[in-house]
């Protein structure tokens, strides 16, 4: 015990000594700032703060880069809460619940509440990671693929108990995620697979550009002219302040302990992250719930169970990256990377003669989450002061940032074209009432899902796994087991299924033509395409080919009857910011990202100029300085070589 107690009490020390506090109190702020700011996040201030610190010294290094891990994580909640913009992948479920409180004037009371849940979270992450660090090798060796695919399953399988006027549609839109979390690379064969010749997709969407356009660009579409925040009809938490923030965590302490535990279990497993402990918590919460209603629509216990599972991840991410050096997300690479540059070797050495250098980086996280978490408490109100601002004059400037800053993600056009192509998609998910967090939980799983399928089945061929050796996959296994059956037994009686809008097969024929295509593709692609990504396409299609043929048949008997005419799906303030994106990548292609986006921005001034020469003026010189502003950026700032512009491509061909 005293071999334990020992280097825990050097490496508090280390945290706390003066002047070394400082360090960690500056790298939370350091990290907090850029965390706020969708796309950026913590792991760019990790990468250059790499090359500043190389000559500091190994506790001042761990210091700085324990406070940056937990600085990170919050903040990105709060701009999930305030704008529908995660800032960082793992905070994308916290504004299905967070976003809504905020428009319905409760934006204080989620800032609080997630902050007090975050801090809770860390604290319990921090705790169990101490308690299990001495017999954490054994731990994760018990993890394999099995287990993994199970683990995604599990959270999966929630989706059941997500709310939903139409349970088609949800299973719908399921498969519409699991098959787009597909295109990419096979994991078996390692071939394409749905690129259509697209180099750039081999690795598949990217999960921040889809966040981006399904929550972010959607909602932006209906900003135009709306001069007011749009309320929520109060519900039984009617009322604002942080106070009420505050004890709704302890209110539902057991809905936050299970999540911290959610969290923690799926941040020791390496290669897992944040984004799946988020949501895998957020449909614990759901099918925990005796009232479902809510979710979606401003429930706090939304908001509580992905922000404890969160930052409860962050104490259980460690084991893996110091215990045996594997890396579950960015910033697990960037630590891995310092701990090598100033000596320290992940495994043995850092659980005993560099136990108390291990103290010291856990506690700095510990430090820097529960700074946060206090800031975000004491700026909870002037935080949600931000959403009283005049939301039709920030929608321009926040489409202009969330498209520069998703061509910044990975320097590749394709993000963008992707964020476009998910902004419509989610707009229309709006418009015709069809449920978007069962897309959004089966693509972030899908892909974690087929890998450890493929690695299992492949194991179970080569005799590598006996089933009956595996007490973590029989755990995990009984779990999904008692969490299916206690849904159904606890299952809510659903609304009943509203009849098919007449404009229904507007929408499902196109995307039954796509799901077709994808599967006739598929058909003819070869050892690429396995017999899951087949089962799955084609479910696809026969459940968008029931959707479209209900939606036809409605249509036809309305016209027999002589039904009154439906309103415009598109209302008319939505027309031109959805004509404006969707032409952005034929735009981008031709011109180039910041011509494109200086076009974009003087068709949209000048639309509200009225054809005044004044104000047609000034349309052209934003336009002007907005195109010179994002050159500048993506050249001088984020260093980026884009392809060259077709356009231009052409003329030098020519000329």
């Amino acid at each position: 015990m005293g071999d334990l107690i020992s280097p825990l009490g050097l490496g508090i020390f280390n945290v706390l000594s003066w002047p070394n506090i400082l360090i960690p109190v500056l790298g939370t702020i350091l990290a907090m700032i850029p965390s706020f700011l969708p796309g950026i996040g913590g792991a760019s201030v990790a990468a250059v703060a790499i090359a500043a610190t190389l000559t500091w010294d190994p506790v001042s290094v761990l210091l700085l880069f324990g406070a940056l891990t937990g600085g990170a994580t919050f903040m990105g909640s709060i701009t999930a809460i305030l704008f529908n913009i995660p800032g960082n992948a793992s905070s994308a479920a916290v504004l299905l619940d967070g976003y809504p409180m905020a428009r319905g004037g409760r934006a204080r009371t989620a800032i609080a509440c997630a902050a007090t849940a975050s801090a809770l979270g860390s604290v319990f992450g921090v705790l169990v990671l101490i308690a299990i660090l001495p017999f954490v090798q054994p731990l994760l060796l018990q993890f394999g693929p099995l287990e993994k695919f199970l683990l995604g399953v599990w959270g999966l399988s929630t989706i059941i108990a997500v709310p939903s006027n139409s349970p088609i549609r949800a299973v719908a839109v399921t498969l519409l995620g699991l098959i787009l979390a597909m295109v990419g690379a096979d994991p078996e064969t390692s071939r394409p697979r749905w690129t259509f010749g697209n180099f750039e997709l081999f690795d598949g969407f990217n999960t921040v550009a889809m966040f981006l356009g399904f929550f972010t660009l959607a909602e932006i579409i209906s900003w135009r002219r709306r001069y007011e925040v749009k309320a929520i009809a109060p519900g039984p938490e009617a009322g604002d302040s942080t106070r009420q923030g505050v004890l709704a965590v302890f209110r539902h302490w057991g809905l936050t302990i299970r999540s911290a535990v959610i969290g923690t279990l799926v941040g020791v497993i390496p290669g897992v992250g944040g984004t799946v402990a988020s949501f895998v918590a957020y449909g614990h919460a759901v099918q925990s719930a005796g009232d479902r209603s809510r979710f979606g629509k401003g429930d706090i216990r939304g908001v509580i169970a992905p922000e404890a599972a969160v930052d409860a991840k962050d104490g259980g991410s460690l084991l893996p990256v110091l215990a045996l050096g594997l890396p579950g997300s960015e910033g697990g690479v960037i630590l891995l990377t310092v701990l090598g540059i100033h000596g320290f070797v992940p495994g043995t050495p850092m659980l005993t003669t560099d136990l108390s250098f291990t103290y010291t980086l856990i506690f700095a996280l510990l430090l820097s989450n529960i700074l946060t978490s206090l800031l975000g408490v004491a700026l909870a109100p002037s935080l949600a002061r931000l959403t009283r601002l005049r939301i039709d004059r920030v929608a321009l400037p926040m489409l202009v940032a969330s498209l520069v800053t998703v061509v910044q993600l990975n320097g590749l056009l394709v993000d963008l074209y992707a964020a476009v192509g998910f902004g419509m998609l989610g707009y229309f998910f709006k418009q015709f009432g069809w449920p978007r967090v069962p897309f959004v939980i089966a693509f972030v799983l899908g892909g974690f899902i087929e890998s450890n399928l493929n690695l299992s089945l492949q194991l179970f061929s080569y005799g590598r796994i006996a089933p009956q050796e595996r007490p973590a996959a029989w755990v995990i296994a009984a779990i999904i087991l008692l969490s299916v059956w206690w849904m159904s037994r606890r299952f809510s009686v659903r609304a009943k299924r509203p009849a098919p809008s007449l404009s229904e097969p507007a929408f499902a024929v196109p995307l039954l033509a796509a799901a077709g295509v994808f599967a006739l593709v598929s058909l003819r692609g070869g050892a690429a395409y396995s017999g899951y990504a087949q089962l799955i396409v084609w479910s696809g299609v026969v459940v968008l080919g029931v959707i479209a043929l209900a939606g036809s048949r409605s249509l036809l008997r309305s016209r027999e009857t002589g039904a009154p005419t439906e309103p415009p799906i598109i209302a008319k303030p939505h027309r031109l910011p959805l004509l404006l994106l969707g032409l952005q990548p034929v735009a981008v292609w031709l011109l180039g990202p910041p011509i494109a986006i200086a076009a974009m921005v003087g068709v949209w001034l000048a639309a509200g100029s009225q054809g005044r020469p004044g104000r047609l003026l000034i349309a052209a010189s934003v336009a002007a300085a907005t195109g010179l502003a994002v050159a500048m950026y993506l050249d001088k700032i984020a260093m980026l070589r884009l392809p060259r512009p077709a356009f231009f491509a052409l003329l030098a061909g020519i000329f």
